[in-house]
């Protein structure tokens, strides 16, 4: 795909097939997230967890399950067979931490969609996991840092290609 091919098919996806990507994938994944730009260049301020452990990742779900409106419960994590937690020192004052982890995840997003899977940004079950230390220690976090975003890969149930964005952000040229 072209790169620009790649950005509009890019979007979040919320339904999994029960197949693992592979470890190419992965590594092709995470080298994006590891290329991304970092205030500073200080790169010893952000950190990766990937979890693919399917117990892990059942507990994870469990944890963190959202209860609908019609009172059913939902997977915040939509299922997806590989998550990659993004966590950073601090965070400071002026919060750049979370602008660093968001340039890793998209930076992950475009790569996973440029091989064909499907990915999402999460942030809504984090304050769940955040009331589970039992579960944080199970992540193997470095000593001083805290999750501040995640992201889920896989492959999707529905194909990932180019399509017309519901909405744009809005332009004004001076």
């Amino acid at each position: 795909m072209e790169f620009m091919d790649i950005i509009h098919a890019r979007r979040s996806t919320r339904a999994y097939a029960d197949e693992q990507i592979t470890g190419e994938e992965l590594a092709a994944i995470v080298e994006a997230g590891r290329t991304a730009p970092i205030a500073g260049a200080d790169f010893g301020m952000s950190h990766m967890t990937v979890v693919q452990d399917p117990d892990l990742l059942v507990e994870i779900r469990e944890a963190c399950q959202m209860t609908r409106k019609d009172g059913t419960k939902a997977d915040p994590t939509y299922g997806a067979p590989t998550l990659i937690f993004m966590s950073a020192t601090g965070p400071s004052d002026d919060m750049i931490e979370y602008s660093n982890v968001a340039c890793a995840i998209e930076n992950m997003a475009l790569a996973a969609t440029s091989l064909g899977l499907g990915s999402v940004y999460l942030w809504g079950f984090l304050r769940k996991l955040r009331n589970r230390p039992d579960v944080i220690a199970k992540l193997e976090l470095p000593e001083g840092y805290t999750i501040l975003s995640a992201f889920a890969v896989g492959h999707a149930i529905e194909p990932v290609e180019p399509h017309e964005p519901k909405g744009r952000i809005a332009v004004d040229y001076l």
